[in-house]
């Protein structure tokens, strides 16, 4: 997570070409599973923890708003997926640390490859995905990338997305803004929700 400062300094070009604001949204959230949660996992992300604040706060406004919440979990492996990192995420790493909605199962980064969650949402009537979770420069931007290419409008959530360092964070975010996604903070999300 950047401090404000950095946010703003880092994406003002960006962010002031292409503000956030609130369609059809649903919030899709990418792989807040043990594996990266969990202090004991080989592939615990330092500062996940506030990330993972940030996005509970996120939940409770999109279901006080009656909007569609998502989540996905990365189980086992595609073979390039396990060629590349050289294992995969089984048990007990699967689970995710958040409950209670719609839970989409991948093998690789791209949350809409092999998987129901277009259909779920276009079952939602959604036409936009605001974003957290793990990695940024991975799973993250990958399905925001396909997000896009599919028609959905997309807001990354800076303080809700955790990567490994955070040089790939910023650089993700970038790229991102450049090209596909809006880039806002979890507390303009609240606001934008709050007035609608």
């Amino acid at each position: 997570m950047l401090s404000e400062d950095a946010f703003n300094s880092l994406l003002v070009r960006e962010r002031s070409r292409h503000p956030a604001v609130i369609l059809s949204p649903a919030l899709l959230l990418i792989d807040f599973q043990r594996y990266f949660t969990d202090r004991e996992s080989p592939a615990y992300l330092k500062g996940i923890e506030n990330a993972m604040d940030r996005t509970a706060e996120l939940i409770d406004i999109f279901s006080q708003c009656r909007m569609p919440v998502a989540i996905t979990v990365h189980k086992g492996g595609s073979p390039m997926m396990r060629e590349w990192w050289g294992n995969s995420v089984e048990e007990p790493w699967i689970f995710s640390e958040f409950k209670g909605f719609p839970t989409f199962a991948k093998n690789g980064y791209d949350a809409f490859y092999g998987t129901d969650l277009e259909a779920f949402l276009e079952s939602k009537g959604v036409n936009q995905l605001v974003i957290c979770g793990v990695m940024t420069h991975l799973c993250c931007e990958t399905t925001a990338r396909s997000a896009f290419v599919r028609g959905y409008r997309i807001i990354m959530v800076e303080d809700g997305l955790c990567d490994k360092s955070i040089s790939y964070h910023v650089c993700s975010l970038k790229s991102l803004s450049h090209g596909f996604a809006s880039v806002a903070r979890s507390g303009e999300i609240v606001e934008l929700l709050e007035r609608r």
